[in-house]
């Protein structure tokens, strides 16, 4: 069968950028708080408007939301149907559509990039690939234990995400409609070529963001709305093979999501590689799910994942765990990489909420345990465990004895007490952690210790058994 390709006229102007060292990325964030150039801020209309377009059928379906809470009153959007209020089953029509790079490498050859042909290292296509991924594919998901039922990925991951809110209902439900669309050139312009860095060894193109961004939103988006292959109401997925863009600081992005025009088009594009395979795919599409007008403010947070400095306030549930990836089954087999991704309680709950999730964690597979720190400092709570190990220095009669017991997690300050069990005569645990003084009778003591943060309304504890020895 022949392939239509869409050709599109090529530009002649395109702005030089400096060349940086490839590498799979997924959207820096700014230190600047509110500051993400990994998604677009909404300038075109305004959210309302968004809204009531998707209410009149004008764009794709979307729904908004207002949470509150300790840490303030938050308002965003949600591609499909609403988790909070009456959840019902919402299909979502999306266009996945090959995006064809040609770039120049160092000694003058024109590289292709085509996710439509073979990858040289797996054999696997691209587009094929991804259709046939639970990304395409409903499969059977479990989430930190909760079986959400047959569903595709993101699907899957939206049930698991308010799970304990929809109360596992199968009404919540947000299907997409992948129509695979015949495959798109990128007009030829300045870009760099380099490696992979894989086990297996491939060529990976890297271009100017800004060009990128520009080319999109001035013709190629324009054009395949005035062909009929998109329009608003479909998200538009472009996927890649092996191109990324370069940021003007020199920073990689892996993949990124966008929306533009009135009625607004929401759209994103990701790379195919042999080692990621839909890893990068499944974060974007994650994240335009949750924030498909890059609008959602979110308490800050930060010093976590691709945030590895300052801090953000927006709805990105990739970034905060991005690389971390499951590897799943697919439908009519071969496996996936799928990146796990933050629920909702991770952004905007307290240390002392429980998670709407499924599961009462924090995120997909289980990772983040307890919600997003404020930032500064940022990162995410960790459960409270003792961390000292048994037994301890042993000590000795008439000799002054010292050591401190140790505790990860929770909120400091941590208090100590003694719950079972006694001391060497002669020694007493500090509410502050140490065990101190002058033992007087030798033998070996068992006891146990109890650790309690300073969490609000709910303390966390952790014990721990100790054994301590004072030789004859």
């Amino acid at each position: 069968m022949t392939t239509r390709i869409v050709e599109l006229a090529a530009i002649t102007a395109f702005a030089a950028f400096s060349v940086a060292t490839p590498s799979f990325a997924q959207e820096p964030v700014s230190p600047q708080i509110g500051s993400n150039p990994g998604v677009e801020s909404r300038t075109e209309a305004t959210i309302d408007d968004a809204l009531f377009q998707a209410k009149s059928g004008t764009t794709i379906p979307m729904t908004n939301y207002s949470f509150s809470g300790s840490r303030g009153t938050y308002k965003g959007v949600l591609v499909g149907g609403d988790p909070f209020n009456n959840p019902q089953p919402v299909t979502i029509n999306a266009v996945l559509i090959p995006l064809i790079f040609l770039i120049f490498d160092s000694n003058g050859t024109l590289v292709t990039f085509d996710p439509t042909v073979a990858d040289s290292c797996d054999a696997g296509v691209p587009t094929s690939d991804f259709l046939f991924s639970p990304l395409g594919l409903p499969t059977n998901l479990t989430f930190n234990g909760v079986s959400v039922g047959n569903a595709q990925y993101i699907d899957g991951f939206m049930r698991a995400e308010f799970w304990n809110r929809t109360g596992g209902s199968s009404s919540y439900s947000n299907f997409i409609n992948w129509i695979p669309a015949t495959p798109v050139y990128f007009p030829l312009g300045p870009g760099t070529v380099g490696s992979t860095g894989t086990d297996c060894t491939e060529q990976q193109g890297v271009i100017s963001e800004s060009l990128f961004e520009s080319t999109m939103t001035s013709l190629i988006i324009p054009g395949l709305q005035a062909a009929g292959v998109i329009s608003p109401t479909q998200f538009a997925f472009f996927l890649t093979h092996n191109v990324v863009t370069s940021g003007s600081s020199g920073n990689i992005e892996g993949g990124k999501h966008y929306h533009t025009g009135s009625p607004v088009q929401t759209w994103a594009r990701a790379p195919y590689n042999a080692v990621f395979d839909v890893e990068l795919a499944s974060h974007e599409i994650g994240e335009w799910m949750n924030d498909p007008l890059g609008s959602n403010a979110t308490p800050a947070w930060g010093h976590i994942g691709e945030t590895k400095t300052g801090c953000a306030s927006n709805f990105e549930v990739g970034d905060s765990l991005n690389g971390t990836a499951v590897v799943l089954s697919g439908a009519l087999g071969g496996t996936y990489h799928l990146q796990e991704l933050a629920f909702f309680s991770w952004f905007y709950d307290d240390k002392s909420a429980t998670s709407v999730g499924a599961g009462d964690k924090f995120s997909s597979n289980g990772t983040f345990t307890l919600p997003s720190k404020p930032c500064p400092p940022g990162g995410s709570y960790q459960p409270l465990t003792s961390a000292t190990t048994s037994p301890l220095p042993n000590g000795a009669t008439t000799i002054h004895y010292a050591s401190g017991l140790l505790a990860h997690g929770g909120i400091e300050p941590y208090s100590w007490s003694v719950t079972s069990g006694a001391l060497p005569k002669g020694l007493k645990l500090s509410s502050g952690g140490t065990i101190s003084g002058t033992p007087t009778t030798a033998g070996t003591y068992n006891f146990t210790v109890k650790a309690t943060d300073s969490s609000t309304p709910i303390a966390q504890s952790a014990t721990q058994a100790l054994s301590l020895t004072i030789p004859h």
